[in-house]
């Protein structure tokens, strides 16, 4: 409906306002379309609740009267007023900042609703029996997320349901029913929105993806054989990757993953437990207000969103040059067994990277071309880089580092997007805070490392960073947990499985056993008294169910558990259930490499010994143990 030029914000009726109706008349509302300049109408419109408008005229009138007692205690100079009425302000902020929020929220029904109809002219057309189920309809999202949202969505249903779900002459040969389903809904899970799209179909051939990356130049050959089958199915969403002709229910992923990554989300695919595939998208709850973790660069301010932030991590000086590896041409450190690649993020950003010398606290140009490098004094005296073979920079490696200053320290925040996780070199961590997301001016929206600014409370302007295009300006070579090795570096290759990190604990005062830490899930403290004896078997109260305990003294010939009233729970997965192994302290983490004695101390539950800190420590095999004390557990698929 086309409405005049000199109405530009006019109320119109809605069927769900009717009081006849009566579902709205306890709780009335106000819908608004708005106007462009030029006359015609716009897309845009909103829904407030009076009662929200009411809270808003409200926070309004405090926060006036919260700015004149201000003005009055900055006049009469009362610090000790200003103060309270600093903290008053602060609060009403919160409040307008979160009603204001409120009032963007739409239920994300607005676009499941309209998927139906699609998904039914597509079983029209193809011949397929489909049927879509909904749930979550009234979770809310940013309207700014859920315009942007849309178009992805609409691409994932009907891959789905053009290529997913399979003819009812097919299905009935599987012994699936004729009906396919596709279930699609949202909820809200740790501070974000999970939007899931699953089928009961036919999953993308994951090994097709993988030669079709191949065939991309995404990945090389070697890095695919050390990919899981779900990092294979996530190869869909690499940029470039075209599977029209050989994979078409997965075609145009890349574009999907594009456009989430801009709001900030994460996209991964995985074969449903039924059969078919499930697809999990992560949004911000918002774009225009956000929690951001603050950190420093070259004395300039930038700032993370803690949606892409996993954690924060500071290896002090003297442990640089241990803990800090070359596998082939990349640097990493190695995070509870696992490689973390590493980015600085001056080089990425092409900024010259300084140091304050110890000596003098002068700023100095770093030139190293390593992080684990020495600093040269001739480079630094005559100002020019050092260029070393590999037989020069080994050995510095070796020579004794005179890393002594704190400054030295390297501060890594450890961000990801989507499959991809690494860790970001700076300067210096600040605070954690929540940031007003403002666009970049159109002559920097080129600039690929930036995602917006904002304004700090100094009124100075810092960047937001995109960690998904820092990656890519990076080229790193990354496919979720794997930091892939290039061909022809095989030593390389054999440093990266010669290492893994080993958590040490006792059962007894004098027998010490380690287990691979990548296997350990939690460690809780608890006390004796928490454990029951039911039914031969030792289980506790944890999480709202039973968890079942085991100590290793059940399965091998080894000293039974210290009569400690303070214990500790080591919790495993194993196939879909949860387990804990009951231990003592000390607990301790080492990294140990291939040396394990796998026959003197050879028995069930214990894989063998190894060496360390100069004691005989005996290796935990949690899969045999478990699958001995619970056979009934174990499936033909074998152990996880």
């Amino acid at each position: 409906m086309h409405q005049p030029e000199n109405e530009t914000a006019k109320p119109i009726t809605h069927p769900e306002l009717n009081p006849d109706k009566g579902s709205n008349e306890a709780m009335p509302a106000l819908t608004y379309r708005v106007d462009d300049n030029d006359g015609s109408t716009g897309l845009e419109a909103i829904r407030v609740q009076v009662s929200l408008l009411d809270s808003l005229m409200t926070l309004a009138g405090e926060l006036v009267l919260s700015r004149n007692q201000l003005l009055q205690t900055i006049t009469v100079n009362d610090l000790k007023c200003a103060e309270s009425v600093g903290q008053r302000i602060d609060l009403i902020t919160s409040e307008l900042q979160e009603a204001i929020m409120h009032a963007r929220m739409q239920p994300i029904g607005t676009i499941f609703d309209t998927l139906p109809g699609v998904v039914n002219d597509i079983a029209d057309v193809t011949g397929k029996r489909i049927e879509l189920s909904i749930f979550g309809r009234d979770v809310e999202l940013d309207k700014t997320i859920i315009d942007a949202i849309s178009a992805p969505l609409l691409h994932l249903v009907r891959r789905a349901a053009e290529y997913g779900i399979d003819s009812p002459d097919q299905r009935s040969v599987q012994d699936k029913p004729r009906q396919g389903t596709i279930l699609l809904g949202a909820l809200h899970e740790a501070g974000q929105v999970v939007i899931e799209i699953k089928d009961d179909g036919v999953a993308p051939d994951s090994e097709r993806i993988a030669i079709e990356a191949v065939r991309s130049e995404i990945v090389s050959l070697e890095q695919c054989q050390g990919l899981s089958d779900k990092e294979k199915l996530n190869l869909a969403f690499s940029p470039g990757l075209c599977c029209a002709d050989s994979v078409p229910r997965v075609d145009g992923f890349g574009d999907v993953k594009a456009a989430i990554d801009k709001l900030g989300g994460q996209i991964e695919i995985d074969e449903f437990a039924v059969g078919g595939t499930v697809v999990s998208v992560r949004l911000p709850l918002t774009l225009a207000i956000i929690p951001c973790q603050v950190i420093m660069s070259e004395d300039e301010r930038y700032a993370i969103p803690q949606a892409n932030l996993e954690e924060l991590l500071r290896i002090p000086a003297i442990q640089v040059k241990e803990r800090i590896e070359l596998v082939g041409s990349a640097e990493v450190v190695r995070l509870r067994g696992k490689l973390l690649p590493l980015v600085r993020l001056a080089d990425v950003l092409e900024i010259q990277r300084t140091y304050i010398d110890p000596d003098d606290d002068e700023i100095r140009v770093d030139r190293r071309l390593r992080i684990a490098d020495r600093r040269s004094r001739k480079a630094d005296s005559e100002d020019i880089p050092v260029i070393l073979d590999q037989e020069d920079l080994v050995s510095r490696r070796e020579a004794p580092d005179r890393r002594q200053s704190a400054n030295s320290a390297l501060n890594i925040v450890v961000v990801s997007a989507g499959n991809c996780t690494y860790g970001l070199i700076v300067d210096s961590l600040q605070d954690s805070e929540e940031i007003v997301i403002k666009p970049l001016d159109r002559h920097l929206q080129q600039c690929r490392g930036y995602a917006g600014a904002t304004i700090m409370g100094n009124g100075r302007i810092a960047l937001i960073l995109d960690v998904a295009n820092l990656a890519a300006m990076a080229q790193l070579t990354l496919m979720g947990d794997h930091l892939n090795v290039q061909a022809g570096d095989s030593e390389a290759t054999e440093n990266v499985e010669e290492n893994h990190s080993m958590l040490i604990f006792r059962c007894a005062e004098h027998e010490q056993f380690g287990i691979r830490l990548d296997q350990v899930e939690r460690i809780e403290k608890i006390k004796r008294g928490d454990i029951e004896n039911l039914g031969g078997k030792r289980v506790m109260q944890y999480r709202g169910g039973s968890l079942n305990l085991i100590g290793i003294d059940e399965v091998a010939s080894v000293q039974p558990l210290a009569e400690h009233d303070d214990l500790l729970i080591m919790v495993f997965s194993y196939q879909e259930h949860s387990v804990g192994l009951l231990a003592c302290g000390p607990i301790d983490t080492r990294e140990i490499g291939n040396r394990i004695d796998d026959t003197s101390l050879r028995q069930p539950g214990i894989a063998g010994s190894v060496i360390i800190d100069g004691q005989t420590t005996m290796v935990v095999d949690i899969d045999e143990m478990v699958g001995r004390l619970y056979p009934e557990w174990s499936t033909s698929s074998g152990r996880r």
